[in-house]
């Protein structure tokens, strides 16, 4: 292929990307050499997935299909003809006008890119893409067999099973990728032990986030555990009273700091020279826990775009001092967090 078209591809990718996540594409410009690429590639991929997972234009056994049909280009150290053949049936599935299909009826480009990465990146990516798609599957099979309208997850469990398919794979990837550095390479067994809860963090944020939406659509991630509790029925999402929703925050909180506090020990591993790696995960983390504050307070769920400005000035200050970043997400913990006295970690004084 020529250089002309595979210039096409990159640059494809590169104007996709905002569209499809404006937080991702903040961080993932951070990043520099081959580890953006793999990390840029690896989220489309990955966002691709979770288009054919939350499509409303497909019932769940199309969707199914899809995602197993998906996974299987991921299988067997595939040469990209293959890959190629296999994804041509997967791009015309349903009418919609929509970045995120878009990126769909372009997949074959970010295919061709992710041959142009390092082979290495790929026998990290190509298992990770397979099971979170084969995890996705697994949601939407239950789903199926439970002949519900609404398909709500059980308990807390589930909801961190769940998690783990659609973010905490994620979090598998870049801690692989990034330990491709040797000085991250050193710190790899405490990462490990934080890469999962590194990569759900947001997720769960998401879900306190879009519940109502998730709901119109067929899904509901807060558990039946709590939703009983406060006796909330899911047809009656949209008349919710104020103690019902400060219910499902109240609930929900605990776990959520939780992966915070991990999210924040990870990052402390990373060595400050490895800056560009810190501020792509320092970015997310602060407009994660920012949310989280207006989700609280009940002041709409999104940072607005000034605010996303300060913390990117900011970050460039955290990445390079543990204590900066540490001061203030524990400072928005306490005032925030844990003046709700739930029983999560919170409240421990600076994290180790």
């Amino acid at each position: 292929m020529n250089h002309h078209a595979r210039k096409k591809d990159w640059d494809y990718c590169l104007k996709i990307l905002p569209k499809v996540s404006r937080t991702f594409a903040l961080n993932i410009s951070r990043l520099e050499g081959d580890i953006c690429k793999a990390v840029l590639l690896g989220y489309l991929l990955f966002r691709i997935a979770d288009t054919f997972e939350d499509t409303l234009y497909q019932d769940e056994r199309e969707k199914i299909a899809h995602l197993m049909d998906f996974s299987a280009i991921f299988k067997g150290n595939k040469e990209l003809s293959q890959r190629l053949k296999l994804y041509e049936s997967l791009k015309f599935k349903w009418r919609e006008s929509s970045y995120a299909k878009d990126l769909i009826e372009n997949g074959h480009m970010v295919l061709r890119c992710y041959f142009d990465i390092p082979q290495t990146y790929r026998r990290i990516v190509d298992p990770l893409i397979v099971e979170t798609s084969e995890g996705m599957a697994r949601f939407q099979r239950r789903k199926l067999q439970s002949e519900s309208e609404i398909f709500q997850l059980t308990d807390i469990r589930e909801l961190e099973e769940y998690c783990y398919y659609v973010a905490g794979v994620v979090g598998v990837m870049l801690t692989r990728l990034f330990c491709q550095s040797k000085s991250i390479e050193e710190k790899r067994s405490e990462l490990e032990n934080l890469q999962i809860p590194f990569g759900i963090a947001l997720q769960l944020i998401n879900i306190i986030k879009d519940y109502r939406k998730d709901i119109a659509r067929g899904w509901c991630y807060i558990p039946l555990t709590i939703t009983r509790k406060y006796q909330i029925e899911l047809n009656e999402i949209g008349t919710l009273s104020i103690k019902q929703r400060q219910g499902i925050i109240k609930d929900m909180l605990p776990l959520v700091v939780t992966y915070l506090d991990s999210t924040l020990r990870y990052i402390k591993l990373l060595p400050l020279r490895e800056r560009s790696i810190r501020m792509f995960c320092v970015i997310p983390f602060i407009i994660g826990y920012r949310t989280l504050v207006k989700i609280i307070q009940m002041e709409g769920n999104k940072v607005s775009r000034q605010e996303v400005a300060c913390i990117l000035h900011k970050s460039a200050t955290y990445a390079q001092s543990n204590s900066s970043l540490e001061e203030d997400y524990l400072g928005v913990r306490k005032i925030f967090f844990d003046h709700h006295h739930f029983s999560s970690s919170c409240g421990q004084g600076p994290l180790s």
